[in-house]
């Protein structure tokens, strides 16, 4: 139990490649395994019904042939009964001393044209010349107690012969039982059994008129007809065929085990079923031969059936075996390929958890995996993009700050200083520096914040003390419009987006000497983004820094590629798209002498 556990701990648990593969074995094992058994099964019921139809048309075979035979001995008798000739002949002689029925023969020829050839012994040769499995004809007189043994070679006479213990009785059971079971002796003591006679017909011979038995007519016969039919078929067949009694005594064995006894396994052959327990699990057929009382009997033993299937089993061994190693080992190098690209994802992830993110998954193919290692690049490409735009982004916004406020020190310091020196001007009577000096220090307070998105109210208002300071700085040379939609007025901004801008125009649009110098501020919803337009009618920007101005505002982040007098509209433009986008920035229309417009465009981003 311990080892099944270190294995799946070391090659299972988290493996998934292992278990589809372990899964997909088991499967497959299964699969053949049980495909060979159906074939198997299916070739094993065809075997069994070919041999079964075998056996059946040898005993077709051996009925037929019996039944001829029988019918040939029942015509042989008929013909005695027919021809009067022969049947006085046979009569006389058995019922006659053989001196008077010579005498009487002596008379026939002698009064009449009869020849030998009508004879019962000329009648009785011709049929052993006809029928091989006919040994002996024995003829048998009840009256005289002799018996008359004719056979191919010669004819004897036997006078009341000592009977076997087997047959004494043979004459009384021939009157209702013609078939008889002779075994394997002879029917009487002294006479010399031409080969096995296993079985016999008899047929109790009457006088026709008067219908007094006076003998019997008993064909021995043997087994060289049958064994002659079956030689060539039970070469080729693995069934057993026997010749059996009523009784269970076996006339024929074509095995030659059970010959002349009764069959132990007579009982259990009767009650048929699928298979049937004899010396072993064997195939039964039985056929009744015509109305002699015998049984013809096809055996096919399981042992048999088993040893023509060795082969088949072998082979089907061999193919699953071969099948199974050969889809383990295709679906093991296709699943090892996979597991590899699998090991190297893993291994890329394991260095970006650790912080490496300039690796990329160099992955062949087209398939699912090749997709992920796609979209694994591209997420650490937009990763790599977006921690380098926020970090810019605060770079830049820091920046901002530092130049904004990059005198101060100590912010409360500078604080108490300017309200110091504001409430000196108050007190000396000079409001206007006082209130420049209150708008100053709330500017400052405001720069200084840590935050680095406010409202677009809060950015207007920031925007509106720098002005102010202007307007105290040029006495009224400047008006101010502004113009914001309030429904956008609380949405959330940049610090210091509209600021840089204005102070661009202050620094190098402002006409000093003139004193309509105007600019004005509007803010308005369009399409679900917010325009942001700061328009004055300064001395407006040269045609060719115009182009230089558009150029620059198109290239990447954090390129360096404008003066200085452009840098606040650089700055703005770059911190727009890197907080919301390349789709975002802002525009420049200008013309020298007749001022300038500058046109941002931000998303509209309510404040939560």
């Amino acid at each position: 139990m311990s080892k099944i556990k270190t294995f799946y701990q070391n090659h299972l648990k988290k493996k998934m490649f292992n278990k589809i593969l372990l899964f997909y074995s088991m499967v497959m094992v299964l699969l053949f395994i049980s495909i060979s058994i159906l074939a198997y099964r299916y070739y094993e019921q065809r075997v069994v019904r070919e041999q079964m139809d075998a056996s059946l048309q040898e005993l077709d075979i051996l009925s037929i042939s019996l039944n001829q035979q029988n019918e040939r001995m029942y015509n042989a008798v008929q013909q005695i009964y027919t021809d009067a000739m022969i049947r006085d002949d046979l009569k006389y002689f058995l019922t006659l001393e053989y001196e008077d029925f010579l005498n009487w023969r002596l008379n026939q020829y002698a009064y009449s044209n009869r020849t030998e050839r009508n004879s019962f012994d000329y009648h009785l040769r011709l049929l052993l010349k006809d029928e091989a499995s006919i040994s002996n004809i024995v003829l048998y007189s009840s009256e005289q107690r002799f018996y008359y043994v004719l056979n191919r070679e010669t004819q004897h006479f036997y006078d009341q012969p000592k009977l076997s213990p087997a047959h004494r009785e043979w004459f009384e059971h021939s009157l209702n039982e013609p078939w008889q079971y002779m075994g394997n002796e002879p029917l009487f003591v002294g006479k010399a059994a031409d080969g096995s006679t296993p079985y016999s017909y008899a047929n109790v011979l009457k006088d026709p008129l008067t219908l007094k038995k006076y003998g019997a007519i008993l064909f021995e016969l043997n087994t060289d007809r049958i064994k002659e039919l079956m030689r060539d078929k039970l070469n080729n067949s693995m069934s057993r065929i026997m010749l059996i009694t009523s009784q269970g005594q076996v006339i024929f064995d074509s095995l030659g085990r059970y010959e002349n006894t009764i069959y132990p396994y007579w009982k259990q052959m009767s009650n048929q079923g699928d298979w049937v327990d004899l010396e072993e699990k064997s195939k039964v057929q039985l056929l009744n031969i015509g109305n002699t009382g015998m049984v013809a009997a096809a055996i096919i033993p399981e042992s048999q059936i088993d040893l023509s299937l060795r082969t088949l089993r072998y082979s089907l061994i061999g193919i699953v075996n071969v099948c199974i190693i050969i889809s383990i080992t295709v679906t093991f190098t296709i699943i090892r390929r996979y597991s590899k690209k699998i090991h190297r994802i893993v291994v890329y992830m394991r260095r970006w958890q650790e912080g490496d993110l300039s690796k990329r998954i160099k992955m062949e193919g087209e398939d699912e995996l090749q997709q992920i290692s796609q979209s694994f690049n591209y997420m650490c490409d937009r990763l790599e993009s977006y921690i380098q735009t926020v970090y810019v982004s605060e770079i830049k916004q820091k920046n901002a700050q530092l130049v904004a406020l990059q005198a101060q020190i100590n912010p409360h310091f500078l604080y108490n200083t300017l309200e110091s020196i504001r409430m000196k001007a108050i007190s000396s009577g000079a409001r206007d520096v006082g209130q420049m000096i209150y708008i100053l220090a709330t500017m400052f307070r405001n720069l200084i914040k840590k935050q680095t998105h406010v409202t677009l109210a809060e950015e207007i208002e920031l925007c509106g003390m720098y002005l102010a300071l202007t307007q105290y700085r040029y006495e009224n040379k400047l008006q101010v419009e502004t113009n914001i939609d309030m429904s956008i007025a609380g949405s959330i901004v940049v610090k210091l987006l509209i600021q840089p801008i204005i102070e661009n125009y202050i620094v190098h649009g402002f006409r000093t000497d003139e004193e309509d110098n105007r600019i004005s501020i509007t803010a308005a919803e369009q399409e679900g983004y917010i325009i942001i337009r700061v328009k004055d009618n300064g001395q407006g920007i040269e045609l060719e820094k115009l182009i230089e101005l558009r150029k620059a505002l198109q290239t990447d982040v954090g390129s360096d590629s404008l003066s200085s007098d452009s840098l606040g509209l650089k700055n703005v433009h770059e911190r727009i798209r890197l907080n919301y986008g390349s789709e975002y920035g802002i525009s420049v229309v200008s013309e020298q002498g007749k001022g300038c417009e500058v046109i941002m465009k931000i998303p509209y981003t309510r404040e939560d």
